[in-house]
């Protein structure tokens, strides 16, 4: 590790809030060579809270003409934004519901809005949203959100202090009326018994939170607004607590509301006209469009009937020299893993992991697939976060080795396995990768079967408690997210299988990942707990990857640290 490293990673590992306002709240660094900023040392304390960049005087966000990048990430133009159009986003399976407490979609990011939102440019930063700040005291025990005043929901109800309880107590307590625990940090963080033992509205535009002991990150995770924080009206929910997901009028604060909703089809979403961010939405709508097929996307971008849709490896050669579509990196990583059923008795089986591990060539897949994706050389961190280990280094290809690992196991004329599969809206083509490893591992003796599943069951597989006792998969292909916090994501590895549970060693450092102030321990620990994943196979690392975004030249003011469209504008 260079001095430029370990300095910044210390930097992150010792920032923390000291109990006065935070006008910027530092997110963990998006790498280990980017210091957190505008917070005060405090080695007493147990966390760094994410940081909320400074508000301009008005506390919206810089204009399209000042710091919003362009779709290239280039210099922004100076261009005045055009007000009107419609902006047609596509994607490949359709949104099963859009309550933000069940699961996340780009329509949910239009129409809800949490705390604080991902700055623009700026990977691992955050903007005042429907809080203004955040004060952490002392001792990491207590949070209080200073909320945005003159918010209201889509209904024309006020956003206020109360309807964060309410919010937030809807998803901590399961006895709630209108429970909706969520499959995300939301859901773990406010649901884990004993862990927030307070939700209070000190008055209406104040909301103070009480821990039971300080959680690492845990200001990151309420930062996060794709963690599951999004604010719906308590009167929409009242009105039709199990079916306002289908048809949520009136539902967010969003910069647009919805307006319908056909299933299979498009979400269409209207601008609200009394949004808070003075001035903003520029466009008239904002409409998802579900197309299974990736072809069927491309033709549709390129005759300019959507706008935007994420793109794979093929379709990334077919439009890398299209003069009127720009091709966008956008962070976060996106990595594609193996995960097992530790309670089925062959993907249970140790030396049937490492089997697997070693029939898989993922060095010739990766260069088949996608020029953007990179081999994940170990596990349980990205490459460049804070406490990544480079000494671990994963089971290498190897078919010989991997049949003598198979018989080892007691299969000496192979095995039958079962692969399910899904096709993400991020990442790589995971129908692909499903077929290449399939090949490869029937090679080293395994029989293969694929079975493709729908996107929400798979992304909610990869979700559950810490410790969780149950998987819905022999194997699956699944995806981990990261937005470069260390704790985050090793913390996800407690809870994206039934690996955990049956390995109480790696629950241990959890626990002690978890109450870890020494930044040293705290390093420590990160390593332990991915050597422990090595020595137990506890998932097959296979690639890791940035999102690749294909969009219209027309397109303007576009996020490319976010999902946010409010600053979006389309140039004649």
């Amino acid at each position: 590790m260079g001095l430029g490293t370990a300095t910044a990673l210390l930097l992150s590992l010792l920032t923390a809030c000291t109990g006065q306002t935070a006008p910027t709240t530092s997110a963990p660094a998006p790498s280990a060579s980017a210091a957190p900023t505008g917070v005060t040392p405090a080695p007493t304390t147990a966390s760094a809270a994410p940081t909320v960049a400074e508000p301009s005087p008005t506390g919206a966000e810089p204009s399209p003409t000042g710091a919003e990048p362009s779709p290239t990430g280039a210099e922004p133009s100076a261009e005045a934004p055009v007000l009107g159009g419609t902006f047609v986003m596509a994607v490949g399976e359709d949104v099963p519901e859009l309550d933000p407490h069940s699961l996340q979609s780009f329509a949910n990011l239009q129409i809800y809005e949490a705390m604080f939102r991902r700055h623009p440019t700026e990977y691992g930063q955050f903007l005042p949203a429907l809080a203004e700040s955040v004060d952490v005291s002392d001792d990491g025990l207590v949070y209080t959100l200073n909320l945005r005043e003159g918010v209201q929901f889509h209904d024309g109800t006020p956003f206020d202090a109360d309807a964060v309880v309410f919010n937030l107590e809807r998803q901590a307590d399961p006895e709630n009326p209108y429970h909706n625990g969520g499959q995300n940090w939301a859901g773990w963080a406010l649901g884990n018994p004993g862990l927030v033992t307070g939700i209070e509205a000190v008055d209406p535009l104040t909301v103070r939170l009480t821990l039971s002991a300080p959680i690492l990150d845990f200001d990151f995770i309420l930062a996060d607004e794709q963690a599951g924080f999004g604010m719906i009206s308590p009167a929409v929910i009242m009105a039709d607590p199990e079916g306002f997901g289908q048809n949520p009028v009136g539902a967010g604060t969003g910069p647009f509301m919805f307006e319908e909703r056909v299933v299979g089809d498009r979400v269409t979403l209207v601008r609200n006209p009394n949004y808070w961010d003075e001035g903003k939405p520029y466009l008239d709508s904002w409409i998802l469009r579900t197309i299974p097929d990736p072809g069927s996307r491309l033709l549709a971008l390129k005759e300019g009937d959507i706008q935007m849709f994420d793109v794979s490896g093929p379709e990334i050669a077919q439009l890398s020299s299209d003069p009127d579509v720009e091709l966008i990196t956008v962070p976060p990583l996106f990595g594609s893993f193996i995960a097992f059923d530790y309670n089925d008795p062959i993907a249970g089986d140790p030396l049937v992991r490492r089997a697997i591990s070693q029939a898989i060539d993922t060095q010739s897949i990766v260069t088949t697939l996608s020029p953007f994706a990179q081999v994940t050389p170990n596990f349980g961190l990205f490459p460049g976060m804070p406490g990544h280990r480079t000494d671990i280094e994963w089971y290498g290809y190897d078919p010989v080795a991997a049949r003598a690992s198979l018989e080892e196991a007691g299969y000496p004329d192979g095995v039958d396995l079962t692969l399910s599969f899904s096709t993400p809206p991020v990442g790589l083509n995971h129908q692909l990768l499903a077929q290449a490893i399939q090949g490869q591992m029937q090679e080293a003796g395994f029989r293969v079967t694929l079975a493709q599943v729908d996107g929400p069951t798979m992304f909610e597989s990869g979700f559950g408690p810490p410790g969780r006792e149950e998987y819905p998969f022999q194997m699956a292909l699944n995806v981990a997210g990261s937005d470069g916090d260390s704790f985050a994501m090793l913390g996800g590895w407690t809870s994206r299988s039934n690996y955990a549970s049956k390995n109480p060693a790696f629950m241990e450092l959890f626990e002690q990942m978890n109450g870890a102030v020494d930044p040293e321990l705290r390093l420590q620990v990160f390593g332990d707990m991915q050597q422990q994943l090595y020595d137990d196979v506890a998932y097959i690392p296979l690639a890791h990857t940035e999102v690749v975004r294909a969009a219209s030249t027309s397109v303007r003011g576009l996020d490319t640290a976010a999902f946010h469209f409010h600053s979006v504008w389309l140039a004649d």
